[in-house]
């Protein structure tokens, strides 16, 4: 006697979710937002630009002599979790740029 056959689903007929270039920055940021509070900081990300991020560094972090030490880890952790390339630049020193091309 024939077993009856059970329908299945093929895992790769199941279309994921595409991830965006954002959305793999914003999770990162997010794993780093507790190791900044923790020091009275705090991270925002405002806008990507090819392969520019651009932060903003609020709290604590605002004005810290070991901000530059800040924005290369938090770039080191961006490279990781997307595989390629990035700058990461804070606010503060975009907005500067802008005002002295303009």
């Amino acid at each position: 006697m024939l077993e009856p056959i059970s329908p299945t689903i093929s895992l790769s007929a199941v279309a994921a979710p595409a991830v965006t270039l954002f959305d793999l920055v914003e999770k990162a940021i997010a794993e780093l937002k507790p190791h900044l509070n923790r020091d009275g900081g705090d991270i925002e990300l405002i806008t990507i630009e090819g392969d520019m991020v651009v932060v903003d560094l609020t709290g604590n972090c605002t004005g810290c002599i070991l901000a530059s030490v800040t924005i290369a880890g938090i770039r080191k952790k961006l490279i990781d979790a997307v595989g390629r390339p990035l700058k990461v630049v804070p606010l503060s020193a975009t907005t500067i740029r802008r005002k002295v091309t303009q």
